[in-house]
């Protein structure tokens, strides 16, 4: 049996796609997935199989929401060491300032990750990093001037749409989650 998170694109955003998390667990639990533990509200799943293909993991998932929710929603699907060292293995500048934010860009299905950075666009010096990881994206952009940074604008971007995304605080959880 192995431990795997599954991170859940658009659900429970803004008043859309809305699952009750404990709806979501029964569902997941009732398709064949075990240990099924759900971390706040927007869509972050632990859970533990046999199967060790995650692509037919994500499938039988998507699959489930579709059915049960009646939402097409993406999913990508990280095996505990794979997140845990995603989240170790961070540049020393993501998190660590207070008046930046950080998020981790989750990229569903493979990408080249030079043609991702390059759909993200230029970024501005000084008040935004972006550096690619293990099929993530690790950012980090001044809140002062939120809105003059490339990234800050990154929903009006087509490379968006795949791509679902965690802040540094929910990222490092779930890593603790994984490892208890």
């Amino acid at each position: 049996m192995q431990r795997y998170v599954a991170l859940l694109r658009g659900i429970n955003v803004g008043g859309k796609a809305m699952i009750k998390m404990a709806e979501l667990k029964i569902a997941l639990t009732n398709a064949g997935f075990e240990q099924v533990i759900t971390y706040i509200q927007s869509g972050n799943v632990i859970f533990t199989s046999g199967a060790k293909d995650k692509d037919m993991l994500r499938q039988t998932m998507q699959t489930t929401l579709l059915e049960r929710f009646n939402l097409p929603v993406d999913v990508a699907i990280f095996s505990a060491q794979e997140w845990c060292d995603i989240v170790s293995s961070a540049p020393s500048w993501w998190g660590d300032d207070k008046t930046w934010k950080h998020n981790l860009l989750i990229l569903i299905g493979d990408h080249n990750m030079r043609n991702v950075v390059t759909a993200i666009g230029t970024l501005k010096p000084g008040i935004e990093k972006v550096e690619p990881g293990q099929g993530v994206l690790y950012q980090s952009m001044s809140l002062e001037k939120f809105g003059r940074t490339t990234t800050g604008k990154l929903a009006s971007s087509p490379i968006y749409k795949q791509m679902t995304i965690r802040n540094f605080n929910t990222s490092s959880k779930l890593a603790e989650l994984l490892k208890s």
